[in-house]
């Protein structure tokens, strides 16, 4: 193995070469490896605080569904407690018209038959003073009559 100028040349050469590499091209390439691993490293951490903000709204949005199930629920118990209350008084009003009505019915009946009874009567009256007539053959004035026939009425009573 010779050692000559070459060789030493080629040392030299390689050793400017390394400081060279080591002093103008090494720290950029170094600064951009860094920059890079930081920015990895960001956005390791960033996915990282994403899946841990997600676990979070997804458990709060069960929570929040559980409570929107719950509220609806409770509405649809007030609805139909509501509705329920407003046909017992639909109901309780309409048995209250009805007996109304009823009792209505009964009074105009009675209003009625009283009314019939008044012109039957007055007609078995007035048929009563003619035959009395016929029979005593006298024609009796209005007066008459009705003591006649009060006075027959209440001997009958």
């Amino acid at each position: 193995m010779n050692i000559n100028a070459t060789l030493i040349v080629e040392m030299v050469t390689f050793l400017l070469f390394v400081w060279f590499t080591m002093a103008v091209v090494w720290p950029p390439v170094i600064r951009a490896l860094e920059k890079r691993r930081a920015q990895i490293a960001e956005g390791i951490a960033s996915a990282d605080q994403g899946r841990q903000a997600l676990d979070v709204a997804k458990a709060e949005g069960e929570v929040l569904i559980a409570q929107a199930r719950d509220q609806a629920a409770a509405i649809l118990r007030q609805a139909e407690e509501r509705a329920q209350s407003v046909i017992d008084q639909a109901v309780g009003e309409g048995k209250h018209k009805a007996d109304v009505l009823v009792a209505q019915a009964h009074q105009e009946l009675e209003a009625q038959l009283k009314s019939a009874q008044r012109e039957l009567y007055n007609e078995i009256a007035g048929l009563a003073l003619k035959a009395a007539g016929q029979v005593v053959n006298e024609d009796l004035d209005d007066e008459k009559h009705r003591k006649l026939v009060n006075n027959l009425v209440k001997s009958w009573s």
